[in-house]
């Protein structure tokens, strides 16, 4: 009678052993789907666009308060206005994002503690079942009549390594219990600490959002004033197109000349023209090799004119073509060599002021704009090396000209510099 009741018990016990595998294997998987999906976009991830981001509008800050202190609107003034937009711009959209993934994660935990509260139930509901059995079928006297009642030793054995067996099973469903209750824990908390997080990011939204807002009329009120200056924003275009055909022309006669001096060096001495063509062919290499991570001329600054052809931001129907970058900084900021050369020349051009052009194999580097000057023509400069300083206008705007040449052709310098 004991031997049979004995059967359904040992059944029941594989059955609950199954249970628990089976449930440890669904939680783990679901860890396994939140830990990819929050690998995607990680919070890490944002928070380091964030800090440049942040780190962006205050260089852009220092450069509007300059250019805002003068009593007219200006043209710079206006630049940094429209990049301290697209800043404010993409850390609302940072926000955003940090919101969406806030929101992915407690769907998560919200999931994976429906899940384990179910489990929980479960198991409890299959342990109360397995200890009412076990009272019913394996008494003291129950289990001895079972173990001695066996008709061979081996059976005996057998019957000894169940009920072993069964009482570990018992021990292993309440440890089991116990962890799901102590990560359900742990899940709520992280759960409450997520809706707080989201809480205080929706209210910086809102911020954020106001801030914007009180840019653009900002923007606008300038944009208007500009609008009723449209003469002088043309005399000054003129002047501008004047210096960059200046510099144009200082460049080419520079490469033109450069060309007859190899020529007269390659009849004169063919082995000593071969030994610095290769030369130059090595430092030409070297500087390719570089593009996308020269370091910027001025550690403070953003982009308030890009490469090429662009609509002039006041003017209707009038384009600019611009040979390089305009780089808009702080006022007496320090200006660096972006790579090691050889000072090419040192000169004076009405409308972009002082002119440091440096030679690296067939490339050149144009660093116009500038107040101070701290090389020499033959100066050999290393990467980073300071060689001048930013000029500030009578607007109040400090603004560096750069461009990369190739020989005659010019280059686009954001696709030499490294990304800030």
């Amino acid at each position: 009678m004991i031997e049979n009741k004995a059967l359904p018990i040992n059944r029941r016990s594989t059955m609950y052993m199954r249970l628990i595998k089976g449930i440890v294997l669904s939680l783990f998987l679901s860890l396994c789907i939140c830990h990819v999906s929050l690998a995607q976009k990680s919070k890490a991830q944002l928070e380091k666009e964030k800090k440049q981001i942040l780190r962006k509008r205050e260089e852009t800050n220092k450069s509007l308060r300059e250019t805002a202190d003068e009593k007219k609107a200006t043209i710079g003034q206006l630049t940094a206005l429209n990049q301290q937009i697209q800043n404010q711009s993409q850390l609302i959209n940072n926000i955003s994002r940090e919101i969406k993934l806030l929101d992915t994660e407690m769907a998560e935990l919200n999931q994976i503690t429906y899940s384990m509260e179910n489990d929980l139930v479960k198991l409890r509901k299959e342990y109360s079942a397995m200890v009412y059995a076990a009272s019913k079928a394996t008494t003291t006297y129950s289990r001895l009549v079972f173990v001695f009642s066996s008709t061979t030793f081996n059976e005996l054995v057998m019957r000894l390594q169940y009920l072993r067996h069964y009482a570990e099973a018992r021990k292993n469903q309440v440890s089991q219990i116990e962890k799901i209750k102590t990560i359900l824990i742990v899940q709520q908390t992280d759960l409450t600490n997520k809706k707080l997080e989201k809480d205080q990011l929706l209210q910086t939204q809102l911020v954020e959002n106001n801030n914007l807002l009180a840019l653009k009329e900002k923007q606008s009120q300038v944009v208007k004033q500009l609008s009723n200056r449209e003469k002088e924003l043309e005399a000054e275009l003129a002047d501008t197109k004047k210096s960059i055909e200046g510099i144009d022309r200082l460049i080419k006669d520079l490469i033109a000349e450069e060309i007859r001096r190899a020529e007269r060096e390659a009849e004169a001495n063919k082995a000593a023209a071969s030994i610095e063509s290769a030369k130059e062919a090595t430092i030409s290499a070297s500087f390719a090799d570089s593009k996308a991570k020269l370091n910027w001329p001025v550690k403070s600054g953003f982009i308030s004119s890009k490469f090429g052809e662009q609509p002039h931001p006041i003017l209707k129907g009038i384009t600019i073509d611009n040979p390089g970058v305009y780089i808009q900084t702080n006022k007496g900021e320090p200006v660096r060599a972006v790579y090691d050369g050889e000072v090419w020349t040192v000169t004076y051009i009405p409308g972009v002021n002082k002119l440091v052009a440096i030679k690296h194999g067939d490339y050149i580097t144009v660093y116009a704009k500038l107040a101070k000057v701290n090389v020499k023509v033959g100066q050999n400069v290393k990467a980073n090396q300071v060689i001048g300083e930013v000029f500030t206008d009578a607007d109040g705007m400090s603004e560096l000209q750069f461009q990369i040449w190739k020989n005659q052709e010019k280059l686009n310098p954001q696709a030499w510099l490294n990304t800030k």
